[in-house]
């Protein structure tokens, strides 16, 4: 999406704020600046006052992703053609979906650990061993999936449902 489309969309949104939001918290709102979705959301929780005493750490960080416990099951962001990409390391070798079940296969190479990020079946264990949190939040989606013997000592929290979940996007 083009930068001008978004901070049309953000005026667009910062004008039906009123009806839900007191003045002071449209403000902020309009005074958020980020280059990202996730960077937009954290500043704006900032505002808010939401993060006080929390940590925020990114999975991207490469002292998270050294802090981290080894893990068989990942993907790796490598060079390839000129840009950075995130395959995935199959039958010891790192490939690229292609669609359906075409991969590309990548040139072997070395992989530091600050390259790597886990896969959904492996990410809880993955980040708890930097986080180590005591609580987790989780969505019927990832209910589904997450493996809870990975991490025995967290209390798995149910989201509440979003209503007009297929709102949320916009």
């Amino acid at each position: 999406m083009a930068m001008d489309s978004l901070f049309d969309r953000m005026r667009a949104t910062a004008r039906q704020l009123g009806a839900y939001l007191e003045p002071q918290w449209i403000e902020a709102f309009k005074q958020v600046a980020a280059a990202t979705v996730a960077d937009f959301c954290l500043e704006m929780y900032r505002h808010l006052g939401l993060l006080e005493g929390v940590r925020v750490v990114r999975s991207s960080d490469p002292a998270v992703r050294r802090a981290a416990c080894d893990i068989a099951d990942f993907y790796a962001d490598v060079p390839h053609e000129g840009e950075i990409v995130r395959a995935r390391w199959l039958d010891g070798a790192l490939k690229l979906h292609e669609g359906g079940d075409r991969y590309v296969t990548l040139p072997q190479r070395e992989i530091a650990k600050e390259q790597i990020s886990p896969t959904r079946d492996t990410r809880l264990r993955w980040m708890q061993t930097v986080v180590q949190c005591t609580h987790y939040i989780a969505g019927a989606g990832e209910q589904a999936y997450l493996r809870k013997e990975d991490a025995p000592e967290i209390t798995f929290v149910n989201r509440d449902p979003i209503d007009r979940s297929d709102e949320a996007y916009h």
